[in-house]
């Protein structure tokens, strides 16, 4: 507000004559000075002295200034080149993970939103296909809004590379200093990024100039976060701008806030609740974003005049922010590895026994591990419920479910595993309709365990379907209800022993040295103390949310207490910044038994082997740990390679349960070949040994069937008139995808053949299986039916393709190998042989074959020695078999003794190379 003007020369002379008059006037009369003091001050305005001579308006502006440039906003918007219709906004909002709203000023200061809303954090809630920014912008009003675009300083963008693993990007940031400048000069076409801008740089560098991007047609997502800025000079007046007042003052734009409205800190509420009707609605009604719309396909306008200098000193950095570069991202991990968390208010109406005596029961069953938690409050961990009698024991805790009891028949059931549930079968409705018909707990848990068990197996099917054709990843299979509906999980797939120890081998690895769950556990306990304390319903003493029982913590001996939800927030942030262990200092017995109870148990497994790992570490101990994809056991690995590998880099890992990958890229181990290289190789080698053996003699597509029997997956070559399933002996003709009894003639009477079609066998007068009349008008739709163009498959040398094929059909042989083992062990019993070496050999000599033929292959290098001890070796192999099939000791042992010396060779020949290679 800009001060009034001067007054005139000839209303100071008249106003001098009247104070002249007024001090003639007081001489002649007597006054009470004290009653005209208290009228001065009844009439006088409180500010004081006139404006005009100096004094500051508002003497409030530094404390107003203190109380808001620490606070902080955030605001979601959607930009685009073309209008969004409301589905698609919709549908862009539901496919962040970030909780907000679009057009919706949420403040950072509450619900402890500042511990997650960072760069990494809000980049990585957007899908891949659609753009996202941060935008951070200062707060020039007195509420910590600003609307103006010149008030930008740093913009961050993600940048997506194809290459790298889903889920994986980086982060470009352009900053600013003093106190903002256009959101334009941020944009690449404008900045550091453009042609124009980078001449002058590049000239200097001696760099060619690169074409100009055009600008991405995806919608994106900008966070735009507000904050005051520090210094009270740079802000200067704006803070005081009057902004539109309600709708009975607007006819009066000029009146500006009432400063004593922002005295107390405590009265200004930033909730979401308060800005979610008020400011959107004043925005979208009094301000128009020009910036949010388009006219025809405009030419930007050409700057008159060069840049200065000085505007490439904003840098861009290429990486990630250094401040948030250590920070974990949890959601990412939950996303990849898959969890259930579902909780739900359950009404048992049919049960009879009181909860404390079916607990009892339960507790007899070995299988079961049952805690007390709290009173009416129990911790059940049913993980071995939740796997096949015979099979792989898991090494840690996968599923735990916790029962508390409420009042009467009401129980809170809460069902933590690490093995994700069926997309449409999540919440908490369908958890009451599962089990609140049960007559017990332990019906419940059982119809619980149950579904679980069949999730196991539909998970392990979808990432052996990954691993096979890579359309999608593991987290888009997840929540993709047709992947679930599709089960294949008895089907006989041709990557299902990829990773078994048997099929490579154990001396190329590095075995792990298995460790106890429970010893881990042990270390990462905290002092226990002799009981837990507890509470009833309340409020929480931070969030101040009306919480139930078993919903609460005390916390700081018993002297507040805190909700699940506070304490999730809290024990995300320290992981989040690695300080461990984490201590929440709650009123418990064990506070690790207790995490179950409000964070997901696939975290919980990753923080105690990240706790156990730090403290083998700061004992001193030099392995590297790791965990096993297939049992989930935590492992450690001698930093050295043991003796008997006599090999100086070994890459290839492999656990006591009998699963083997490499720990540089998960795959199935690939030694001596680097990652990248075979990945090129599996690219193109999986493909063409798949026409090795596919039916058909064609020579334009590839075509790979699951059938629809869902237990054979088989290849063909097109054109083909036909195809058959080698399991169920389905017949298809391929250019109508219909189905078929026979394509030959049917050497019958008319009457037999009537009844065969039929579906009765003429001799026995019974069913068959053989479909009735319709059988030529069912039309084939299997399961999973990839095509590929042959010529798009990239070739490979006919000599490498029949030496890899060769080796790789013994290698993945699963009956030759049971038979190998089943014989050895009868010559064992016999005395004819005295150890079990024959597993070992068959895998080793197998896999060195098809790797270092596949290894020379794509490193150009030849080595005759290498290849005529490989052929040598595939001769001791055949000789070896046939001398098991007798009962010759000196025989038996001779072969095995030259087939160990010709392994022995081309494992020192390939790590000489391997070595000067490096």
């Amino acid at each position: 507000m800009s001060p009034p003007l001067e007054p005139s020369s000839s209303k100071q002379e008249d106003m001098e004559t009247m104070s002249n008059y007024a001090e003639s006037y007081l001489s002649d009369y007597e006054v009470d000075q004290e009653k005209l003091q208290n009228e001065k001050m009844l009439f006088e305005k409180p500010r004081g002295e006139r404006r005009w001579l100096g004094k500051e308006h508002h003497r409030g502006k530094e404390r107003l200034h203190n109380s808001v440039k620490d606070r902080t906003f955030i605001e979601k918007t959607v930009k685009a080149t073309e209008p969004l219709s409301k589905n698609a906004t919709k549908k862009i909002n539901a496919s962040t993970r970030d909780g907000l709203e679009f057009n919706v000023v949420y403040s950072l200061d509450k619900k402890n939103r500042w511990k997650t809303a960072d760069t990494i954090s809000l980049l990585g809630a957007t899908p891949e296909n659609l753009n996202a920014e941060v935008v951070e912008k200062n707060a020039l009003e007195a509420c910590g809004i600003a609307h103006s675009e010149k008030s930008t300083f740093a913009v961050h963008s993600k940048q997506v590379n194809m290459d790298q693993e889903p889920g994986e990007f980086e982060v470009r940031s352009a900053t600013s200093s003093g106190n903002g400048q256009h959101y334009s000069n941020f944009l690449p076409q404008t900045r550091e990024f453009s042609k124009k801008a980078n001449a002058r740089m590049m000239t200097i560098r001696g760099e060619e100039p690169t074409q100009q991007m055009s600008p991405a047609s995806q919608p994106t997502i900008s966070y735009n976060i507000y904050k005051a800025h520090p210094s009270q000079e740079v802000v200067g007046s704006q803070m005081f701008k009057s902004k539109p007042m309600s709708k009975s003052a607007r006819h009066r734009p000029g009146k500006g806030e009432d400063l004593a409205f922002y005295e107390d800190e405590n009265d200004f509420d930033y909730d979401e609740e308060d800005f979610e009707d008020e400011t959107s609605q004043s925005q979208s009604e009094n301000f128009l974003d020009l910036a949010s719309l388009s006219v025809g396909n405009r030419v930007k306008q050409e700057r008159k005049s060069k840049r200065k200098d000085s505007e490439l000193t904003y840098e861009i950095v290429e990486a990630v922010e250094p401040e948030f570069s250590y920070l974990l991202n949890i959601q990412e991990y939950l996303r990849d590895e898959g969890y259930m968390f579902e909780q739900a208010d359950v009404t048992f109406h049919n049960q009879k026994d009181n909860i404390e005596h079916q607990i009892k029961e339960l507790q007899q069953e070995s299988k079961l591990v049952i805690k007390d938690l709290k009173p009416r409050q129990y911790l059940i961990d049913v993980s071995k419920w939740c796997q096949l009698d015979g099979g792989v024991v898991d090494g840690e805790t996968t599923t735990v479910i916790v029962i508390s009891h409420i009042k009467k028949n009401i129980y809170n059931v809460l069902v933590n595993s690490t093995i994700a549930n069926h997309p449409s079968k999540k919440g908490s409705e369908y958890l009451r309709k599962q089990i609140s018909s049960a007559m017990s707990i332990r019906e419940a848990i059982t119809r619980i365990t149950s579904e679980i068990l069949i999730n196991r197996k539909i998970v392990e099917t979808m990432k052996m379907y990954i691993k096979l054709f890579g359309k999608k990843t593991f987290s888009e299979l997840l929540h993709d209800c047709n992947a679930w509906e599709n089960q294949m999980v008895n089907m006989n797939w041709p990557n299902q022993h990829y990773h078994a120890t048997w099929a490579n081998s154990e001396e190329l690895s590095n075995v792990g040295t298995e460790q106890e769950w429970n010893d881990l556990c042990a270390m990462v306990k905290k002092e226990p103390q002799l009981k837990t304390g507890y509470t009833s319903d309340d409020n929480c003493g931070l969030c101040s949310k009306p919480k139930k029982f078993h919903e609460l913590f005390l916390v700081d001996n018993e002297s507040k207490i805190k909700c699940t939800e506070c304490l999730r927030d809290e024990f995300y942030r320290e992981l989040r910044a690695r300080r461990l262990p984490i201590d929440l200092q709650t009123d418990t017995a064990d506070e690790l038994e207790c995490l179950p109870t409000f964070i997901p148990l696939t975290v919980v497994n990753w923080y105690i082997r990240m706790v156990s790992e730090t403290i083998f570490k700061d004992l001193g101990a030099s392995e590297s740990f790791a965990k096993c994809p297939s049992c989930k056991s935590a492992l450690f690995f001698d930093g050295t390679p043991a003796e008997k590998t006599k090999i100086k880099i070994i890459q290839n890992r492999s656990c006591p349960c009998g699963y083997s990958w490499c720990k540089h890229c998960d795959k199935e181990p690939h030694w001596p070949m680097k990652c990248n290289d075979y990945a090129e190789w599996e690219e193109k080698w999986l493909l063409r040994y798949s026409m090795m053996h596919a039916q058909g003699s064609g020579t334009e597509t590839l075509l790979q069937v699951a059938c629809t029997c869902a237990k054979q997956m088989y290849n063909v070559l097109l054109p083909e008139e036909f195809m058959a399933c080698p399991r169920c002996k389905l017949n298809v003709k391929v250019d109508t995808m219909q189905t078929f009894w026979k394509h030959h003639y049917f050497p019958f009477a008319p009457v037999f053949r009537k009844l065969v079609v039929d579906g009765h066998n003429p001799f026995t007068g019974g069913w068959n299986g053989i479909p009735g009349d319709n059988y030529h008008e069912v039309r084939y739709a299997p399961r999973v039916a990839v095509c590929t163009d042959v010529v798009k498959i990239p070739p490979i040398k006919a000599s490498v393709m029949d030496i890899c094929g060769a080796a790789r059909d013994v290698r993945f042989d699963l009956h030759f190998r049971n038979r190998a083992v089943q014989r050895e062990h009868i010559l064992i019993r016999k005395k004819v042989m005295e150890t079990e070496v024959v597993e070992n050999l068959f895998g080793t000599s197998a896999y060195l074959v098809e790797l270092v033929t596949a290894w020379m292959y794509m490193t150009n290098y030849s080595d005759k020695n290498v290849k005529s001890n490989l052929e040598s070796m595939l001769e001791d192999r055949r000789a070896l078999v046939k001398t098991l099939e007798g009962e010759d000791s000196a025989a038996i042992t001779e072969s095995v003794k030259k087939l160990i010396d010709g392994i022995e060779s081309v494992k020192r020949a390939v790590d000489k190379k391997t070595s000067n290679l490096a």
